[in-house]
């Protein structure tokens, strides 16, 4: 088990305790449990299980997916630090996605019925959950990366692009990316084929975009990267086949 502190947390300024007063951020830690540590391919919760506990990823990453009727799998989204899960379930009263680590993983675990009871003592806590619930809906909604109409080099440069702009917002200012997840899983989430990704992240490399070492991409150029999130240059040289889903 890990010992927390929300005050001297380093994701304090993008998840809960954002806006909280020091009395406030005290009441929060008392229903904050920092869970022992998870490791790659360990299920935090199952797609289908009784909603408990709502999650903050304190650090390392972690991946959302479900799996529809007929078994085909779709992973909704990557989670880094400052990030929480488990909100979608409050509607439905079940966890609608398998949640899995991707590498080390510690999370910061809540009784959703006790940060209930605080939200309604503390207004500033309940606009902040307010907050993750309305940013959540917002990036499900307007993300590029969700535009169905977008060529493969938009989905792909716009996945890069957001992963850049997120770590950025927890104060990193290097240009790496760690990614954990693999090209399959990058290649599920956007709806291309595991070749496209490959295909096109040589491309990105031969172009001076990015560099790739193993699975730490390093963003080269972030202007051109961001330009091509709005640009079709590529879309020819890619066969319909690969733009079609390929995950099974």
């Amino acid at each position: 088990m890990y010992d927390h502190s929300c005050s001297n947390c380093a994701m304090s300024e993008i998840c809960l305790p954002l806006g909280l007063d020091k009395a406030d951020i005290g009441r929060l830690e008392k229903i904050v449990t920092t869970s022992a540590v998870r490791h790659t391919g360990d299920n935090i919760v199952r797609q289908g299980d009784a909603f408990q506990n709502v999650y903050a990823v304190k650090s390392g990453m972690t991946k959302s997916y479900r799996f529809d009727d007929a078994g085909t799998e779709y992973i909704h989204s990557f989670h880094l630090p400052g990030e929480l899960f488990g909100l979608d379930a409050i509607y439905a009263k079940r966890y609608g996605f398998t949640v899995e680590a991707l590498d080390t993983v510690v999370l910061c675990e809540m009784n959703f019925e006790e940060l209930q009871v605080l939200c309604s003592h503390v207004p500033s806590l309940q606009r902040q959950v307010f907050n993750l619930l309305s940013r959540d809906l917002y990036n499900s909604h307007v993300n590029p990366i969700e535009h169905f109409d977008q060529t493969a080099e938009q989905k792909l440069s716009g996945f890069l692009h957001n992963l850049l702009s997120r770590f950025h917002a927890r104060g990193h200012v290097s240009m790496e990316l760690h990614l954990p997840m693999s090209r399959r899983d990058i290649a599920n989430h956007l709806g291309l084929a595991p070749e496209t990704i490959s295909r096109l992240l040589k491309r990105f490399q031969q172009q001076n975009v990015i560099d790739i070492k193993n699975r730490l991409v390093t963003i080269v150029d972030q202007v051109k990267l961001e330009s091509m999130v709005h640009c079709h240059a590529l879309e020819a040289s890619i066969t319909p086949s690969e733009i079609t889903r390929s995950v099974k």
